[in-house]
Formats: structure tokens, sequence, C-alpha cells
């Protein structure tokens, strides 16, 4: 039997499957969403307010705010910084298209810039090319753990007036030199999608330092509101408030973070001791400075034929998106984006699941060390 997966076709295998990555809930997550439905409380309140108060003194940043997704925080956080209509905002060429939605959704149009191949992030160089007067933001993409140039990127941004956010939806408490990657901006985006290294279904949270940004992002989120008690609607707002049954299983999820870090060092550390030896197999670097990779990930110039050999094995690898040049929504010269081209044909990410064994790790090895023998 034959069906498909991220546009390719899968073979059943004799064996049991190995996912790309699935989310890992427990009677733990259980029981905390059913007290929290036992309390009665299910809009946002009390338990989004003490997850908030959680994440500002573990992150060091005075103003936390949940949200519906990354997405939305990013369209939130560029609306708070006075991003709209007729405005453009720098958005690497490599990166899930929520980031360039979340430029629309704020009523702006999103600008390109081709990335780095060795980090796939985006390339100061290419953004300052592409800075243009109307260019109000440029949003860093920690793509998978790794920190973004942000002294360049800050540099350029400071240069030209515009503002500087962090779109780290897959970097949750990854670091670089300076600290907490989504703290080093005027707002950080962040993400509890199901693929990302702890879930609460879907949701994320803005980090910022700025009261300005913050008080904007509350109203924005409530109707232009800064308190529900008030009937005083200041500015236009909307509703994008996240329910306490979200934040619930975000605070029983938290609990696992450290441990869900430390695992995902290991599974990535045992695929470089595993095919580290494989010539046509390039692993970029890893971030130091206790950063850390969701997702292990690897360049190849075959990479569409491994992944084709992995399926047929029941092994689920995940090729990288497509370069947004080339998503129909913002279609623009291939030429422009050789870092991008290079990433989007030739990167993958390896199975990883936080509930992955290494007995499932070693499979996934030997079969890419099969494909590459053969």
């Amino acid at each position: 039997m034959m069906f498909a997966t991220n546009g390719y076709a899968m073979s059943d295998s004799k064996q049991p499957d190995i996912p790309w990555f699935e989310p890992l809930l427990d009677a733990e997550d259980a029981e905390a969403l059913k007290q929290q439905v036992l309390r009665g409380f299910v809009n946002e309140g009390p338990a989004n307010r003490e997850f908030e108060q959680l994440l500002s003194n573990h992150f060091g940043v005075p103003y936390a705010r949940m949200t519906p997704s990354c997405t939305m925080a990013l369209a939130l956080s560029l609306m708070a910084l006075g991003v709209k209509h007729g405005d453009t905002v720098l958005v690497p060429d490599i990166t899930f298209i929520g980031t360039a939605s979340a430029v629309r959704l704020a009523g702006a149009e999103p600008i390109l810039v081709d990335v780095d191949p060795s980090t796939f992030n985006l390339d100061p160089q290419d953004a300052a090319r592409r800075m243009r007067p109307n260019t109000k933001a440029i949003i860093a993409v920690h793509l998978n753990g790794r920190s973004a140039d942000l002294s360049s990127l800050r540099a350029i941004a400071k240069k030209h007036g515009a503002a500087l956010i962090e779109d780290t939806a897959e970097a949750l408490a990854s670091r670089n030199a300076e600290g907490f990657l989504g703290t080093l901006s005027d707002a950080g985006c962040f993400s509890f999608a199901p693929t990302k290294v702890i879930t609460s279904g879907q949701g994320g949270f803005i980090l910022t330092r700025r009261k300005d940004v913050f008080e904007n992002v509350i109203r924005l989120k409530d109707h232009g509101r800064l308190s529900r008690s008030s009937d005083l609607h200041e500015v236009t707002g909307f509703n994008f408030k996240v329910t306490d049954l979200q934040a619930a299983l975000a605070l029983s999820q938290w609990k696992k973070l450290g441990g869900r870090i430390a695992r995902a060092r290991e599974v990535d550390a045992m695929y470089i001791e595993g095919l580290r030896d494989i010539p046509e197999i390039t692993f970029t670097p890893r971030p130091m400075h206790g950063g850390y990779l969701m997702w292990p990930d690897f360049k190849t110039a075959r990479r569409d034929q491994l992944v084709q050999h992995l399926l047929a094995q029941g092994i689920t690898p995940r090729p990288f998106w497509p370069a947004l040049h080339r998503q129909p929504a913002y279609a623009a010269p291939e030429q422009e984006y050789p870092g991008a081209v290079e990433v989007c044909t030739r990167a993958c990410w390896l199975p990883c699941s936080p509930a992955i064994t290494n007995e499932q790790i070693q499979r996934v090895i030997s079969s890419v060390r099969a494909f590459f023998k053969s």
C-alpha cells in the first residue's frame, strides 16, 4: 500500500513506523487539564497569568503574554510596534511560511532575504541590501535553535530606524553568547505547536522588555482595551485570547522542558556519531553557549532520493520547506536566492520525537548508511 507524506510517496514497512516527530503527552498533562476543567475557568485567566509570570522569571524579561500561535505572536508584535499597511518587513527566504504570513496579517508586505547556507539563517549582507525607506522591521528567525546574527541585524535595524523581532518558534530556551534567544530584540515570539519540544496543542507567547509594546499587545489581543473589566475600547483590537486549558497544559509540559532539551542533544549527538564518516552528508555547525537543535539536521545533494529510501523502510524524515520565493503566494526570481535554493533542496531533518528510542535511532542510522553504501 502507498500513501503520501510531506509530498512524498511512502510504502508500508514490516517494521513499526518511525515518525519524524510526534508530541509526547502523559498522565500528568491529562490531570492538569482535568483539574483546570474542574476549576470551571476555561477562558483566558489565572492560568495564563501564572504561566506568563513563570516565563518572565525564567527568561529574565519584565513582560510576557501568551498568544494563540507564534504566527499570531509575530503579527501582534508587528502591529504593536506600529507596522501597518504600506510598510515592508524583511523576512528570511528559508522559514516556515507563517513568518511571512504574519507580516501580511499586520497589513505590511514581506521582503524576502537570502540565507547563509551554512547556518540556514538570514544573511545580514543581503538584508542590508534589501532595506527600503518603508522597511519598518526585520524578523530574525532562529532556525532550528541556531541563533541568527543578531548583532549585525541589530546594527542594520538601528541604522534605518526599524524594529528587530525574533521568530523563536524553533528555539525555545536556546541561547547564544548574549543570552536566551527571544530576549535580545524589541520582541521575541515563540511556539507551542505539536512539533515543538513542548506543546500546548497550539499556542505561543511574546517576550519583550518594552512596556509600550506589551500594553499594545494586550489591547490588540482583547478588543482594544488594557483590562477586561473596562468597557472603554481605546483602539481597534481583536479577540486573540488563549484559553486557560491551553495554559494549564503548557504549565504541565514546561516541567519537562529541561529533560526534553537534554534528550534532543543526545539524539543529535547519536546521529552525528553514526553518520559523520559519510562524505555525502554535511552536518552544519551546532549551537554553542547553551543552544541546542530542536530537530537534528544535515545536508546532502541526494536528499530527495534518501527521503524516498527511508520512507520505503517505514522511516519518515522531514525535508526542509520550499524556499518562500518558490511558494505561489510569495513568488520571486530564483536567481536572487542562491543560499535558500541550496538549503531547500539539500537540507533535511531526521526523526526525533521526544519518545524516540535509541534502538529506533540506530535503525535510522543503519538505513541511511545502507543508502549511501549502495
